[in-house]
């Protein structure tokens, strides 16, 4: 269904509020599509992003075409065919918040772990593109690798719009949402990744986007 087809109005106090509204918002989703844009600094990515419950991830790229990551929750694989080679990263409860933590409600719950909350300049809706959203600033909560502050832009419904970040050597990063679609009934087998036969495994390194 659409991004606003089930817009709630409540009474928005604290920092807590909104938390709660993000949690209660995954935990309704069975599964979602979306368009997204990721920004690297200078490099602009596109495509669709596609997750199910509970830790299943896929983002298939536009441009660069052919470009996927693949999660199942244990393992990460990113594909870049130009290259000839999959990256293979293992996952863990020790592995350091991204910016692909946005996409999942567990990856929502380790941010949750991770960084304090708080509102970026005001606890009131404001205008995001053709929405309304609350902007929120996160700060680790413990000096650890990964971005040291992140900010949010969240729907009225929960739903994050937009994540940014900066990460460790100064590179500005974003992830943004569109035409997000829940619980679309998606298949499992789309989350089977194959390692395709002229491709070359590099195993548990992290590749900067």
């Amino acid at each position: 269904m659409p991004l606003f087809a089930q817009e709630v109005e409540i009474d928005i106090v604290s920092i807590n509020d909104i938390k709660n509204l993000m949690s209660e918002r995954f935990s309704s989703i069975e599964d979602y599509t979306a368009n997204f844009t990721w920004v690297n600094g200078d490099v602009k990515y596109s495509g669709i992003i596609k997750y199910k419950k509970p830790d299943n991830i896929l983002l298939e790229f536009d441009e660069p075409e052919e470009q996927k990551i693949v999660s199942n929750g244990r393992v990460l694989y990113i594909y870049i065919p130009y290259l000839k080679v999959v990256c293979q990263q293992s996952l863990g409860e020790d592995t350091e918040s991204s910016i692909l933590s946005t996409t999942s409600e567990s990856g929502l719950s380790k941010l949750f772990e991770d960084y304090s909350f708080s509102f970026f300049d005001t606890s009131a809706l404001q205008q995001f593109g053709k929405n309304k959203a609350y902007h929120l600033k996160l700060t680790q909560k413990r000096p650890k690798v990964g971005f040291k502050e992140m900010d949010f832009w969240v729907a009225g419904n929960g739903l994050i719009l937009q994540s940014n970040g900066i990460s460790p050597n100064g590179v500005k990063v974003s992830l943004t949402f569109s035409n997000i679609q829940l619980n679309v009934e998606l298949p499992d087998y789309i989350f089977d990744f194959e390692v395709p036969a002229d491709a070359q495994i590099i195993r548990n390194i992290i590749v900067p986007f």
